[in-house]
Formats: C-alpha cells, sequence, structure tokens
C-alpha cells in the first residue's frame, strides 16, 4: 500500500505539477524581481540623476491639491473617480488620473506643483517601472480572470510540494546530494536539492499568495449576504462608512485646499497626505479620501501589516465621516491574519536584508520549478515514452517548446524590458502600455523562435541573447541617458547601481549557461537537454 501510495503521489506530483509549470515558473520569477519593484522603478524612471527637489511644506501641498482640483474640474468635471498624487521624493509632480465613466480607459496626467501647467510628455519617462512586475505575479495582467488562473496554479503548487515530499522519502539526502555531469541524475539532484533547502519559503509564500485574495477565491458568503458588493462587505467589517451609491444628482465638489490640513492633522502628527482620491465627483454621493504618506522613521520597517492612514470626508458638504489612523487594523482578528500574511508575502518589513532572502529563495524557487520541467522531458526523451500514443512526438515537442520560451525566453523578456524602458521615444502616447505589450510581444517572438529551432540551439540561442541583453544594459543606459553604474555608485544611489549590477549577475549566469550548451552542442550534436547517462527516474 505504501509502495503504491508513493507512486500515486509521484504521477499526481509529474503530471499535476507539469500543466501549471509555466505559468509558475512566470509567477515566480516577476514575483522575485518584484520584491525590488521600487528600485527598478526608480532605475526606469532615471531618477538616480534627477536633483533633488525641495519638499513641499503644508501650504505649498495644499496648493498643489489647489491646482489638481482646477485641472480635473475642467477636464472631467463629472467622473467615475478622480485620482491625484502629492509630490514626493520619487515624483515631484503631480501625477493625475482619473476615469470618464465606469468601462472607460483611464486617462493620466502629470502637473507643475506650483504652477499647474501641464509637464509635456517628451519630459517625462512614463513607465509602469517595476510595478509591472508584481501585476505580472499576481494576475498576468488579465484582471479578475488572470487572479484566478493565478489561484488555480497556487492551489496546484500546494499539491506539488506535498506530493513532492511524499515522493522524496529521503529528503535531507536528497538536499546533499548533486552529481554533476550526469545527464537526468543532475537534473534530479538540483531538483531535489533546491526544492528541499527553500521548501519552508514555498510553503509559506504560496500558502499566503492564496490567503491575501481570500475575498475573491471564496466569495459564497459576500454572494449570499451582500449580493456581490464586496465594497459593502468590507465597509461593514471594517466598521467604516457605508458605501456611497451614486445618487445621479448634480452637486460640485467643494474646494478641497481647506480639507487638507485637516486631514493631515487627523492622521496624527501632522503626517503628510501622499494621494487623494474622490469617487463619482459632480455626483451628490462624491466621497473623498486623503492617504497618509509612509514614514520611514515612524513606519518602522519591522513593522509587520503597517498602514499609512486615511480620512475620508464628503466631498459635497466637507463633513468629516471616518478617520483610520496609521498602523491601526480593523477588522477584527480576521482582518489582522490575512493582513500579516499580506505583508509576509509582499515582504514588507525587515529592511533590505529580508528583501534579498526573499529574492534568493524566490529566484531558487524558480529555478526549482525550471529544473523539474526540464526533467520531465529529458526523462521520457532517454526511455522513449509515448505517454500520448501516436501523438508523443508531437506534443513532447510542444512541450520542448514551451519550456524554452517560458523559462528561456522569459528571462530574455524581462531584461528586454528595461531595454524597451530606455529604446521607446519619450513622449508617444500610453507609453508605459507600450513597454508592457512590447515585453509580451518579446516573449511571443521567443515562442515562435522555440517552435521553429531545434530545443537545444533554442536555448542555447535565447540564452545568449539575454546574456548579451544583461550585459549590454549599463552601455544602453549610458548611451540614451547619459547616466552610468559608476556615476550612480559616486552619487551613492544604490538603487540604480544595485539594479544593474544585479542585471549584470544575471548576464553572468546566462552566459555561463550558454557556454555549457554550445560545448554540449559542439561534442555530440545532439538537439535535446537529455544528452547524457541514462539514471534511474523519481
Amino acid at each position: 500500500m505504501r509502495s503504491t501510495f508513493r507512486q500515486s503521489m509521484a504521477w499526481l506530483h509529474t503530471w499535476g505539477g507539469l500543466w501549471v509549470t509555466w505559468v509558475l515558473f512566470a509567477i515566480f520569477l516577476t514575483g522575485t524581481l518584484g520584491v525590488f519593484d521600487d528600485a527598478i522603478s526608480h532605475w526606469m524612471r532615471d531618477k538616480g540623476r534627477t536633483e533633488a527637489t525641495p519638499a513641499l511644506d503644508a501650504a505649498g501641498r495644499a496648493g498643489a491639491l489647489q491646482a489638481a482640483q482646477a485641472f480635473l474640474m475642467r477636464e472631467a468635471p463629472q467622473a467615475e473617480f478622480w485620482s491625484i498624487g502629492l509630490p514626493g521624493e520619487e515624483d515631484p509632480a503631480l501625477q493625475l488620473a482619473w476615469q470618464r465613466d465606469e468601462d472607460g480607459p483611464i486617462e493620466s496626467r502629470r502637473l507643475d506643483p506650483v504652477s499647474g501647467a501641464l509637464l509635456p510628455r517628451s519630459q517625462q519617462r512614463e513607465t509602469e517601472g517595476g510595478h509591472h512586475f508584481v501585476h505580472m505575479h499576481f494576475e498576468l495582467h488579465a484582471g479578475t480572470v488572470g487572479i484566478w488562473l493565478v489561484g488555480i496554479a497556487t492551489l496546484a503548487m500546494l499539491v506539488a510540494l506535498v506530493s513532492g515530499i511524499v515522493v522524496h522519502k529521503k529528503i535531507f539526502t536528497d538536499f546533499f546530494t548533486f552529481r554533476p555531469g550526469k545527464g537526468q541524475r543532475s537534473w534530479l539532484d538540483g531538483h531535489n536539492a533546491l526544492g528541499v533547502l527553500t521548501l519552508p519559503f514555498l510553503f509559506m509564500i504560496t500558502y499566503t499568495g492564496l490567503v491575501i485574495f481570500w475575498a475573491t477565491y471564496m466569495p459564497a458568503g459576500i454572494l449570499a449576504r451582500y449580493d456581490g458588493d464586496r465594497e459593502a462587505f468590507f465597509s461593514a467589517l471594517t466598521e467604516g462608512p457605508a458605501p456611497r451609491p451614486e445618487q445621479h444628482v448634480a452637486a460640485p465638489v467643494l474646494p478641497m485646499r481647506p480639507l487638507l490640513p485637516v486631514a493631515e492633522q487627523a492622521l496624527a502628527l501632522a503626517r503628510e497626505a501622499a494621494f487623494v482620491v474622490v469617487n463619482h465627483p459632480g455626483d451628490r454621493s462624491a466621497s473623498l479620501r486623503v492617504f497618509g504618506r509612509f514614514d520611514p522613521d515612524a513606519d518602522s520597517d519591522r513593522l509587520v501589516g503597517r498602514s499609512s492612514g486615511r480620512v475620508q470626508f464628503d466631498a459635497v458638504t466637507g463633513e468629516l465621516l471616518d478617520v483610520q489612523r496609521p498602523n491601526t487594523t480593523r477588522g477584527g482578528e480576521v482582518l489582522a491574519v490575512q493582513r500579516t500574511m499580506n505583508a509576509l508575502h509582499f515582504v514588507r518589513f525587515g529592511g533590505w536584508p529580508l528583501k534579498w532572502l526573499y529574492f534568493v529563495s524566490g529566484m531558487a524557487g524558480a529555478a526549482m520549478l525550471a529544473t523539474g520541467a526540464i526533467l520531465f522531458v529529458v526523462k521520457r526523451r532517454r526511455r522513449g515514452d509515448d505517454a500520448f500514443g501516436a501523438a508523443t512526438p508531437r506534443v513532447m515537442r510542444i512541450i520542448e517548446a514551451l519550456n524554452v520560451a517560458g523559462i528561456a525566453g522569459l528571462g530574455l523578456s524581462c531584461v528586454a524590458y528595461l531595454w524597451i524602458n530606455r529604446l521607446l521615444p519619450l513622449g508617444i502616447e500610453s507609453r508605459a502600455a507600450w513597454e508592457i505589450r512590447l515585453f509580451f510581444g518579446a516573449w511571443l517572438l521567443s515562442l515562435l523562435h522555440a517552435g521553429l529551432r531545434p530545443p537545444l540551439r533554442a536555448w542555447s540561442e535565447q540564452l545568449l541573447a539575454a546574456a548579451l541583453l544583461c550585459l549590454c544594459l549599463p552601455l544602453v543606459n549610458a548611451l540614451s541617458t547619459g547616466d552610468h553604474l559608476l556615476a550612480a555608485l559616486q552619487r551613492g544611489d544604490g538603487e540604480s547601481a544595485g539594479v544593474e549590477l544585479t542585471v549584470l549577475a544575471f548576464g553572468a549566469l546566462f552566459a555561463l549557461g550558454w557556454r555549457r550548451l554550445r560545448a554540449r552542442l559542439q561534442g555530440d550534436g545532439s538537439s535535446s537537454l537529455a544528452a547524457g547517462p541514462v539514471a534511474e527516474g523519481h
């Protein structure tokens, strides 16, 4: 019975994991890069060379909010929402966004916070920055459908972890065993060692990823009690103001400037406001929310579940409706646990040392998934498996192409995204969206290339391309912006320097992989990664 049960778990681990491996690899790789999303955004927006702008005082922030309101009153007096990002250290401009109707596109502009003048696009490096990797990580840029797809893959990951533990009963021996140059055996040893090394991290990051979206994945209670109205559900749960449905009665938003100092004082210790959101401006139901800015001194990186606080007003009368002070939670133990899980998943505590630990662990987890996907092909190519009958050669060819594009191709596309940021003209409309479209375009080209070339040559060529893009990125940055790595180090810009040094390190790894594959191609002309002695499978 034990043998039968273990064999069943081996089958589940192999076949259950295969069909989600490429999605999981994308989730892990982009999520790991997203650990440093702020640093990547800093580099992509070319902020390292920007002269420090004096912080606005309370009167300056209020004047900037007045300028933003005047612009929005002209452009979209009646809209679904307004969003106003107030000037800060990372971006000294006013960042405006609005949606004219519920199904319409979100429009955005940037203004000078003093004059209120529209800043021309030619002076901006508009980009989604590192947040692209975060959105790719949790919803694949596909909205609710993407969140569900990620959830299904994440649940499959938990099943694969449990079944993998059952399969590898000598789990600690596996951790200390690696036999290089042994073909299939080496892939299996690497897969086992990486899985054991990161096992606690993998369980934590996978489970917390599911818990974060509990209200999406388990909507039955909200559907039954609140007719699917999530806003009403969370308002009741957090004891906040009830949702304000649109009344379709015209009413202008009152001047917001006098409300800003009231909100900042209510947030405790006169905390600065970071951004302002107005729902249903131009309607009698309009509400105004002011969100505080995180204070690096008061909001310690070691505080799990920190929050910046918010204040809500009636946007028509100015009545103060609600105050939630910074670093407080509502909703009882349920939401306290959820916020803690959220902080664990997004490493919102512990500072830079813990971020690097997450980064290394995440990359090891991604490598574990990659070796598992490659091992599947290696085993079946070596033993002539015909699991798919007459269609086996075609199916295995598809799997090999997906392995190349899903692993090497995704890494290539991620560094291509940084190249696109530097090479795309500054003044074009929807520049940030074009960066993301071209990222997916590069990924699609890698799949096309993998389908047209022999597998081992496709691996070799895509690894070489990724290595060249990584190693040449500092040169492209210097030619396109005038900035370079040494200048970043000299001015103490650790974020810009860290991004380029990390990319160079990945370039060295890609180059090493390409060199080993080139030697294999020159040595035996094999077109598959299955070359090497036949060894016992797991």
